[in-house]
């Protein structure tokens, strides 16, 4: 995963925790997840540009999720983050596995496992990891 996606992703996660409408500043959710404001501003302003995020111009703006965002799960996260579908190429990086009577001798496991962790990756959703996260932290900090 690049680090835009990765940003992406966090910045979402993180902002699916907060009170529904409030704005949260990028530079906010840039100490939060770690990575540099610029970086993540620019994410940030290209999710609002895909109609994920809404951006909240002057004194209390930011950024809140648009509703339906929460849904998002990863594989569409990193899609739209790249701005293109994710690609599924041999596990060899070999471009015999494009013709079924050319694939590499691992190419039919591969497939198995790979359509295993899509699946899977399709099923998590930024609200449903959001919430496990904070829940998580909340009980952490209450102990």
């Amino acid at each position: 995963m690049s680090k835009t996606s990765e940003y992406a992703l966090r910045s979402l996660i993180y902002l699916a925790a907060q009170p529904s409408g409030k704005p949260v500043l990028s530079r906010d959710i840039s100490a939060y997840i770690g990575g540099s404001v610029p970086c993540v501003t620019k994410v940030l302003r290209w999710l609002a540009k895909r109609g994920i995020l809404e951006s909240i111009k002057g004194k209390g703006g930011g950024y809140v999720l648009r509703p339906g965002a929460e849904s998002l799960n990863i594989i569409d996260i990193i899609e739209i983050a790249e701005g293109r579908p994710m690609e599924q190429r041999c596990v060899l990086g070999l471009n015999i596995c494009t013709k079924k009577e050319t694939r590499c001798p691992v190419h039919s496991q591969w497939e198995v496992m790979r359509n295993n962790e899509l699946g899977f990756l399709k099923g998590q959703t930024v609200g449903a990891i959001s919430r496990a996260i904070f829940w998580c932290d909340n009980a952490a900090v209450s102990v």
